[in-house]
C-alpha cells in the first residue's frame, strides 16, 4: 500500500485533480472434463498494477506488471500525459460525486482456500457426475467444468482513500447430452456460482443432479413440440436471471443509457425522461441491485473507484426507479453520490460501469412454485438458461430455456422440446401476475458478462423466486 500511496500524491504534487493507484492480482484456475476423463485444466495469474488521473477534464490510465517505483512513475507518468492530452480535446467539464474516505479491508468469508486443496479432490468429484451421467440410456456425452477465482486488490486515490480487498468465487457445472428419437438434447445443472470458499463446492450435489439431468436430457428426446401463440409462462429463478440480465440489468447502466456504450455495445429504452415515471412492470414487480448481498459475486465491498458498495431499486412497485452510475455520471442524476458499481476484470483494465446482483424481490404471500403451478389453468414452465437475442435498445428479445414443461389444469403433464417466446422488455415485465414467496427464492449468476472495448467479463448475482407472466408470446423453435 506503501507504493501505491506514494504514486497518488505524486500525481497530486504533479497537478492532477484526481488519481488513485489499483493493485490486482486476477487469479483463476478452470478445470474441464468430458465424459469421464480430464479435457484440460488451466491456470492464470496476472498481477499488476494500473493508475488513472485526472487533469482539467482529461482522464489518462496505464498499467504495469512491474512493482518497483521506477516503472510504477513511469506508469503514472503515462497516464499523466495521456490526461493531458484528452484535456486538450473535451468541451465537457468532469464533476466527480463526492464519496467518504475510507481506510478498509473486505474480504470474503471462506473455511477453506480453494487453491489449498489437492486438484484431484474437484476432479474426482466431477468425472464422478460424469460416470453417473453416462450411465443413463441413450446418453452419448457429459460434460463439467469447475471454476475458482482469488481477486486481490489494493487502492489508493488522491482522497486518502485506502482499501484492500479479497475476492474467492466458486462456480460449478456438469452437462448432459443425450440422443434418441431422431433428436440431441442438452441439460445442465448450474449451482448458483458464489463469493465463497472451496466449502461451497463441496456442499454442491453433483452426483444427484447428474442423474436427474441426464434422465430429463433423454426425456427431452421424446417431448412434443409446442404450440405457437400467446400462452402464460411460469419462469424458474435460473431462466429469470437471464432475463432480468438482457432486459433490466443492461438497460439500466447510466453510461448506456446517455450513448457512451452505442458504438460497441448499444444503447438503452430506459433513458433519464422515463425516471421514477415510467411502467417497467406491473405493480409486484420490485427488482432490487444490491452489492451488499453476502456471498453475492459483486459483493466485492467497495468499487474499483473507492466508492462503498450499496443497495437500491432499479425497478420499485414496477416503476423505474434507479441506475447504477458511476463517480463521474453521477451529477446527471443529481446524486451525491455514486453507488458502487464501478470495476475492471483485471489491472490491464480502466474501470467502466458494470451491472450490480440484481435480483426479482419475492412476493409478499408464503406462495410454493407447486401452488402457483396449481392455479395456472394452462400454459408452459420453464427451468434453466438457453439461447437469447435482445436488440441494441434493450426492447425486442427472444428467449429460450434449458427444459420445458406444458402446464394443463394446474398440473405437469409433460415435457415440451422448441420453445422460445418473444416479447417487448417493458411488456413482459407488466404481463407479471404472480411472484412465490420468499421460501422459493433461489440464486443464479454470471461470470462472463461482457462489456467494454476492449472487452471485459464481469461476474454478478441474480436471483428471483418462480414467477408468472400472461399473455406471452411463444413460438416454435426451428
Amino acid at each position: 500500500m506503501d507504493n501505491l500511496s506514494e504514486i497518488v500524491n505524486y500525481m497530486q504534487k504533479k497537478g492532477a485533480r484526481f488519481a488513485d493507484a489499483r493493485e490486482h492480482l486476477f487469479r483463476e484456475r478452470e478445470i474441464f472434463t468430458e465424459d469421464t476423463r480430464v479435457e484440460q485444466i488451466v491456470e492464470q495469474d496476472i498481477d499488476g498494477t494500473g493508475v488513472k488521473v485526472l487533469y482539467g477534464n482529461g482522464w489518462g490510465y496505464a498499467c504495469t506488471c512491474a512493482k518497483d517505483m521506477d516503472s510504477l512513475r513511469a506508469a503514472a507518468d503515462k497516464a499523466l500525459d495521456l490526461a493531458k492530452h484528452a484535456d486538450k480535446c473535451t468541451d465537457f467539464k468532469v464533476e466527480l460525486a463526492a464519496e467518504p474516505k475510507h481506510i478498509a479491508k473486505f474480504a470474503t468469508k471462506i473455511k477453506e482456500n480453494p487453491f489449498d486443496v489437492k486438484i484431484s479432490e474437484p476432479v474426482d468429484a466431477l468425472i464422478e457426475a460424469g460416470a453417473i451421467i453416462r450411465k443413463v440410456k441413450d446418453i452419448i456425452k457429459a460434460n463439467s467444468n469447475l471454476v475458482l477465482r482469488n481477486m486481490r486488490k489494493k487502492y489508493a486515490n488522491t482522497e486518502g482513500s485506502r482499501i484492500e480487498t479479497d475476492i474467492y468465487t466458486v462456480l460449478a457445472e456438469i452437462d448432459a447430452t443425450a440422443r434418441a428419437n431422431g433428436e440431441v438434447k442438452s441439460r445442465h445443472y448450474l449451482p448458483s456460482p458464489m463469493n465463497a470458499g472451496y466449502e461451497y463446492f463441496r456442499g454442491t450435489d453433483l452426483a444427484t443432479n447428474a442423474a436427474r439431468i441426464a434422465e430429463q436430457a433423454r426425456e427431452h428426446c421424446f417431448a412434443k413440440s409446442c404450440e405457437s401463440g400467446p400462452t402464460t409462462l411460469i419462469l424458474d429463478p435460473e431462466h429469470l436471471s437471464l432475463t432480468m440480465h438482457e432486459s433490466v440489468g443492461h438497460p439500466s447502466e447510466l453510461d448506456r443509457v446517455l450513448g457512451y456504450e452505442e458504438s460497441c455495445a448499444g444503447r438503452s429504452f430506459a433513458t433519464m425522461d422515463k425516471l421514477n415515471n415510467f411502467k417497467y412492470g406491473s405493480e409486484l414487480v420490485n427488482l432490487v441491485a444490491d452489492n451488499t448481498l453476502e456471498g453475492g459475486l459483486a459483493s466485492i465491498g467497495y468499487d474499483d473507484e473507492g466508492v462503498e458498495c450499496q443497495k437500491w431499486h432499479i425497478v420499485k412497485d414496477g416503476i423505474l426507479s434507479g441506475y447504477g452510475v458511476c463517480r463521474e455520471l453521477a451529477h446527471k442524476m443529481k446524486m451525491p453520490r455514486a453507488n458502487g458499481t464501478t470495476r475492471a476484470t483485471k489491472y490491464s483494465d480502466v474501470p467502466i460501469t458494470r451491472m450490480p446482483n440484481l435480483y426479482l424481490a419475492p412476493g409478499k404471500t408464503p406462495l410454493t412454485k407447486e401452488q402457483l403451478i396449481a392455479d395456472t389453468e394452462s400454459g408452459i414452465y420453464i427451468e434453466g438458461r438457453g439461447s437469447f437475442s435482445i436488440d441494441q435498445m434493450r426492447l425486442n428479445m427472444q428467449f429460450g430455456g434449458d427444459a420445458f414443461w406444458e402446464i394443463k389444469n394446474g398440473k405437469i403433464t409433460g415435457m415440451l422440446k422448441n420453445v422460445v417466446y418473444n416479447a417487448i422488455s417493458y411488456e413482459f415485465w407488466r404481463s407479471c401476475d404472480a411472484i412465490c414467496g420468499e421460501s422459493e427464492f433461489r440464486r443464479a449468476g454470471f461470470i462472463t458478462c461482457g462489456k467494454g472495448d476492449p472487452m471485459q467479463a464481469a461476474q454478478m448475482t441474480h436471483g428471483a423466486s418462480p414467477a408468472r407472466f400472461r399473455n406471452i408470446m411463444v413460438r416454435r423453435a426451428k
